[in-house]
Formats: structure tokens, sequence, C-alpha cells
């Protein structure tokens, strides 16, 4: 992560900075551990290309001839980059009353704010697909809602993630209504994933508890089905604020980013749960 430094402040400052920045960001952010990432510095947008699967070859082949050539069917999604950020101005005299700590505290909060936003941003994108199931029960999450959205996917042919399974989001309020049907979490959640927000596994899914989630809304989808296009990737800014005496700084962030769907029909959302 590129760090622009303030002369004002020294460079072992500006490190703990940038590790609380990373720190934080990186615990608020669930959604990139299942997005597809493309990054391409300076650019204005980014495409990314989804080929349909090929038919079944179930006609047996003829001794002598020639096998029937199958085209290929591509469909380009184009992502259209934006800027992202956040500042925090702190004075020289808040900092002194301090001891030092309110500059500190501005990177952690500059942190939170990055993860939390674009997970926010990934999980706008996904909600925002088309291929909707109603849940059974109006303001109740079932096993059966899932399961019908397992199925959607998985006969869409739409591939799993590394763990064998698509990934579902969910509201805490939700995460309630299906937690005594999980599977033993210590079964199917690493030290890793646990920290990532995974709290179990049910009906082919990696459950991931997330707040950001829109309520009553699980966020239900396959490998590629997430985009995230990338000409600057998120970093620490410090600048000098505008006192003529130097009494400010700008800590924040800022980045250059685009989510979206490249795969409509591997996204399936749940609403009225």
């Amino acid at each position: 992560m590129a760090v622009n430094t303030k002369a004002l402040l020294s460079d072992s400052v500006v490190d703990l900075m940038n590790q609380a920045v990373i720190i934080s960001g990186n615990t608020y952010n669930k959604i990139d551990a299942y997005a597809t990432i493309r990054q391409d510095d300076m650019a204005s947008s980014i495409a990314f290309t989804v080929f349909s699967r090929l038919s079944a070859a179930t006609t047996e082949l003829t001794d002598g001839s020639e096998a029937t050539s199958s085209s290929m069917t591509d469909t380009k999604k184009t992502l259209t980059l934006s800027e992202y950020g956040a500042v925090i101005t702190s004075t020289s005299l808040a900092n002194i009353a301090t001891a030092g700590k309110a500059d500190l505290a501005s990177a952690e909060l500059v942190g939170i704010n990055l993860g939390e936003t674009t997970d926010k941003l990934g999980l706008n994108a996904v909600e925002a697909g088309t291929n909707t199931i109603t849940a059974t029960t109006s303001g109740t999450l079932a096993k059966g809602d899932l399961r019908s959205a397992y199925q959607a996917l998985a006969q869409a042919g739409i591939a799993k993630f590394a763990d064998g399974r698509y990934v579902a989001f969910v509201n805490p309020a939700q995460v309630s209504d299906i937690k005594d049907a999980y599977q033993a979490i210590v079964q199917n959640t690493s030290a890793g994933d646990a920290l990532n927000g995974v709290v179990g596994a049910l009906e082919g899914f990696t459950i991931v508890e997330d707040a950001n989630v829109t309520s009553g809304t699980i966020a239900c989808f396959g490998k590629n089905a997430l985009g995230k296009a990338v000409a600057l990737n998120p970093e620490l800014r410090i600048t000098d604020g505008t006192d003529n005496l130097g009494r400010t700084v700008n800590i924040g962030w800022y980045g250059v980013i685009k989510y979206g769907i490249i795969d409509e029909n591997a996204v399936r959302v749940i609403t009225g749960a």
C-alpha cells in the first residue's frame, strides 16, 4: 500500500498509521474474498468476459469423419471506474493533548471506513441482482429458501468456490433464523474463515455474517459472479491542511475502483426474509 507522508509526522508514526489502516480495512471487508478482481492501473474502465458453456457432446463420433466444431459464445461486462475515499482532519492541539493518540486513532478509523465502504459497495452490487427468490415465510430465512437458491445456481452450472460450496451473505438479524440448522462450525470453518465472518455451512452454502447486508436480503452467488475493477487500489493518504501555520493534517484513504455483477446467472437474491 502506498503512503503519502507528511513532513511533520515521523516515519515510525506513518508506519503505525499504515499498519492500522491495513489491519482495520482487511478486518471489515468480507466480500473481496469472493470477488473476481482485475487491476489495470490508470484505466477508466475494465472489461470482464464471461464465456457460455458448451452443450454436452452426446452424439457419437463417426470413424473417418471430422467432429463438428462448436462455437464459443461470450458476453462482455464493462465496469466504469469511480473514485472513493474519506478523510479526517486533525489539529496539532488535538494530537498534542492526546499524546499523539488522535492521529493514530484517525488512521484506525480511516482503515475501518475503507473496509466497510468497499464491503458495502460489493454487497450493493450483488444485492442488485435481477434473479430473485421470495422467502417462503415473510420476515424469516428458512433452510428451504437457501435450498431453492442452491438448486437454481447448480442447475445453471455455476462453478463453486474452492471449498466446494457457494456463498451466502446474511445479515446478523437473519443468521439467528437458521443458526440451529448449521453443521458444526468446527467442521466447516477454519480460523482464517472465522475472521472473515464465516459462521457455518448450510444447504451447500458457506454462510457469511455481514452487518452490511440489507436486512431481509440474502445475497447468494458462485464463483465469477462478482467483479471488482481496480485502477488504483485504496491507499492511505496523509497530506498537509490549508492552515498557514501547518497546524492541521488530513488523514484519509483514496482509491479508484468499481464493483459489479459480471454473470447474472451466478447470482440469486433471496428477498423478504
